[in-house]
């Protein structure tokens, strides 16, 4: 029943009631302008932007945001501008502010700052870039796409939720500065970049690859399973990784150089040709991992 009466009203009635199509304009982008930081921990999982591809400029600030157990609207803390667009464009210091792009599967989220905890966790596509720091567990137990962090991110980038069987599933990371502890613990595929590397990067990895561009910290490494840990600084090897041998890995320069196209990376000439040793382990697991220490150029 509908306005209290029945039976309904013609079509022609309803024709009559439609909105004006200009309600149905496509934004080339969707901006989120903060309008001060939160005092409190603000989660925030409806900033996704294949969400936003369908949703109106009234849908939009009506979405709901958790300050703990208590529900705000998104237009309670930001400023909108746009519709139905999956280009979403965050401005502000957004590091009070958590889980921003879980789950995300299509279209671009930019963070113009700083991000919280949680930053592209689970995304299985599209591309989110930071262009500051991040917090705990960026693209934690993500599936695809693109993660960028312009700045630094702390622990567990990339790994699995403590007590979790499987980490990183797909996709790829780039973190310009440092990622903290733990960065692809238990990860199972896909690919990692930082600048350096803090404790434990890569422990217990099924799969995949991490690739430090400067240094890491202690325990690089343990417990891996089969996955690839490629360091172009210093790295303590761990005492159940044994020397194999050293030489040019030649999908170490193709990988190199793809990233370096991509993403724009530091990375020279001589990471390309030059020489790896090669330690196997963790011999405390299956042994079929492997950490490649750049030596020296050609």
């Amino acid at each position: 029943m509908r306005d209290g009466c029945w039976p309904p009203r013609p079509a022609r009635a309803t024709f009559a009631r439609t909105r004006p199509l200009e309600r149905f304009h496509l934004s080339d982008t969707v901006t989120l302008t903060l309008r001060a930081p939160p005092e409190r921990l603000v989660e925030a999982e409806c900033i996704v932007p294949d969400r936003f591809a369908t949703l109106g400029a009234r849908e939009i600030p009506e979405l709901p945001v958790w300050e703990g157990r208590r529900q705000l609207r998104l237009g309670d803390l930001f400023d909108v501008q746009g519709e139905r667009s999956a280009t979403v464009r965050v401005v502000g210091d957004a590091s009070m502010i958590d889980a921003m792009g879980a789950g995300m599967t299509a279209g671009e989220l930019v963070i113009d700052g700083n991000a919280g905890r949680y930053v592209g966790s689970r995304m299985a596509g599209g591309t989110l870039r930071v262009t500051g720091n991040a917090g705990y567990g960026a693209g934690l137990e993500m599936a695809g796409g693109v993660l960028m962090i312009d700045g630094n991110a702390g622990d567990r980038a990339g790994a699995a939720r403590l007590g979790a069987s499987k980490g990183m599933l797909g996709g790829e990371i780039v973190v310009r500065g440092t990622v903290g502890a733990e960065a692809g613990a238990r990860m199972r595929r896909g690919t990692l970049v930082c600048g350096r590397a803090g404790p434990r990067a890569g422990e217990a990895m099924i799969a995949g690859n991490v690739i430090v561009l400067g240094s890491a910290g202690e325990g690089a490494g343990c417990w891996n399973k089969r996955g690839s840990i490629v360091v172009l600084g210093e790295v303590p090897i761990p005492l159940t990784y044994g020397y194999d041998c050293t030489y040019r890995p030649p999908h170490v320069a193709l990988a190199l150089r793809s990233l370096r196209v991509r993403y724009q990376l530091p990375i020279g000439e001589a990471h390309l040709t030059g020489r790896y040793a090669r330690y196997s382990g963790d011999l405390a697991e299956l042994g079929k991992g492997e950490i490649l220490q750049w030596m020296s150029a050609a």
